[in-house]
């Protein structure tokens, strides 16, 4: 689940640094918004896999933001957890009707965030068909064959260089960072060794060819996959 996208829209400043940095550290991308405006903007630019929503919200509330993305192709099949100070029945099956997949009451422990994230990111996932292969233009990526080909010819490339590519290549268009691409390739998240990660980059541009250019430097940050 490395490398998944989160948006957290909630109108505490402080919490919603917080979601954030416990994300991060977890190996997940964080896009944050302070009110329902914002999460419109955020939904429709970063095409979040998963949605963190809190009920009381400037604008339109979050109730009504979960009910209009229910209705909207782009937001349609995205999970949502929602977020609310309050602990009532009523409230609980209020947002589950507006659409929300899961309901969790403020204050709530790393522990119990991340566990209920993950719990949604796995249902959701088995609803979804599993993509075998990705391809664009003449590059092509067999996650069942663990091949990568350029106009029909094999790239050999290491067990490294392949994962590498194929977490850049799922989140095409979307910056990840270094720390994502460390806990998903790697399986750990220190600072210290993302030096790695621009090692397996410059190999893996070099032996891709002229696809190697579609892997765009995102300074200070990660890397994206333009294609």
């Amino acid at each position: 689940m490395s490398g998944k996208k989160i948006l957290v829209i909630d109108d505490d400043v402080q919490l919603c640094q917080l979601t954030s940095d416990i994300l991060e550290e977890h190996g997940f991308q964080s896009v944050v918004a302070n009110n329902t405006d914002q999460g419109f903007k955020k939904l429709y630019e970063e095409t979040p896999d998963l949605i963190l929503l809190d009920v009381w919200l400037p604008s339109i509330g979050g109730l009504e933001f979960c009910r209009q993305i229910r209705q909207d192709a782009r937001g349609r099949h995205v999970p949502v957890l929602m977020l609310t100070v309050q602990d009532k029945e009523s409230d609980k099956v209020m947002g589950l009707e507006m659409g929300a997949d899961d309901y969790m009451t403020k204050p709530f422990s790393q522990r119990e965030l991340l566990a209920r994230i993950k719990a949604l990111l796995r249902r959701f996932d088995r609803a979804q068909p599993e993509v075998l292969a990705f391809t664009t233009g003449d590059l092509t990526v067999d996650l069942d064959k663990h091949t990568v080909r350029v106009k029909g010819k094999i790239v050999d490339l290491t067990p490294k260089e392949f994962d590498l590519l194929t977490v850049l290549f799922k989140n095409r268009n979307k910056a990840v960072s270094r720390q994502t691409l460390l806990a998903a390739v790697w399986g750990f998240d220190s600072p210290g060794n993302t030096g790695t990660i621009d090692v397996h980059i410059r190999h893996l541009r070099k032996k891709l060819g002229l696809h190697g250019d579609k892997i765009e430097t995102i300074l200070g940050f990660g890397y994206r996959f333009d294609g």
